[in-house]
């Protein structure tokens, strides 16, 4: 018996919308199962992203809900041919958890992020030693295999800041202040990482701001959230929310909105970049002479 793939994000963020373009049109799963001469449950299977579409199908469908700008069409065309694209990742499913799999996965395909963390510095931006301790999650000694192959992916997705020239990774994130005070991984760590941060802020593809603890509460609260956004024309987006124990992905209009109101105002409420720069520098300075 097949074992059937986890299905990508990238295939659910499709799924999702042909869904949605669908609906827009007030048809039925038996409506485009009757255009693409199937059963309805494989209409259900692609819209869910436990099934990839054929390009041929995909076609059809987008024929049959109206969609005629060459470039959109082409968009959706290029979203799911990327989405059988097999990845270097997939070969570490046996190492790592699924959720982890698909951030990997996730920030490769997208053209933006934007997003708020307001205690821990994100991943993309991490050194090898603040990571390692983030990994390590305050236990001590060597890293366990697992750990050393989630180092490894972690400084590997840093690549799509710096390394996929000319489609290079376009992020917009605000921090909270505690993330540049919690000394993780001791002072030494978290004064390198600051300073590492400051490099990554000269990039032309990120902007960096700090929402200081002078700030007060913001709008959504202060949990962390990031929004990926795929490359146009498709204009779809997916929000990530992360816990401790598991990746949650919303795809719908009502989230992305959301999500994308919840951005506006804490980066609208954070210091610029450039006071942003100038509170992480002297983050750093006070790690040095305290």
């Amino acid at each position: 018996m097949p074992v059937l793939e986890n299905p990508t994000v990238r295939r659910r963020v499709l799924g999702a919308n042909l869904r949605r373009l669908r609906e827009g049109k007030g048809l039925y799963l038996e409506d485009a199962a009757e255009q693409l001469s199937c059963h309805a449950a494989k209409v259900s299977r692609i819209e869910s992203g436990r099934s990839g579409i054929r390009q041929l199908d995909l076609r059809v469908l987008l024929d049959f809900y109206g969609v005629k700008d060459v470039k959109v069409r082409e968009g959706w065309l290029a979203l799911a041919r990327e989405s059988r694209r097999r990845r270097w990742w997939r070969e570490l499913e046996d190492q790592l958890p699924q959720d982890f799999l698909d951030l990997i996965g996730l920030e490769e395909e997208v053209a933006g992020c934007r997003g708020f963390q307001p205690s821990v510095i994100p991943g993309l931006f991490q050194t090898e030693a603040y990571a390692t301790a983030v990994i390590q999650g305050g236990s001590t000694g060597p890293l366990d295999e697992g750990q050393q192959t989630k180092v490894r992916v972690r400084l590997e997705r840093q690549k799509a800041l710096t390394g996929r020239w000319p489609e290079l990774l376009n992020v917009w994130m605000v921090l909270g202040e505690a993330a540049l005070r919690q000394q993780i991984g001791g002072r030494d760590v978290l004064r390198e990482q600051l300073l590492h941060l400051v490099e990554v802020a000269q990039l032309p593809n990120v902007t960096l701001q700090v929402l200081p603890f002078s700030a007060g509460a913001c709008k959504g609260g202060m949990l962390p959230f990031s929004l990926y956004s795929f490359p146009a024309p498709t204009d779809l987006e997916v929000v990530l929310l992360e816990s401790f124990t598991s990746h949650a992905y919303l795809e719908g209009p009502e989230d992305t909105a959301h999500y994308n109101s919840v951005f506006d105002h804490v980066r609208a409420t954070a210091l610029s970049p450039l006071d942003s720069e100038a509170l992480i520098v002297s983050s750093a300075d006070e790690l040095a002479h305290d």
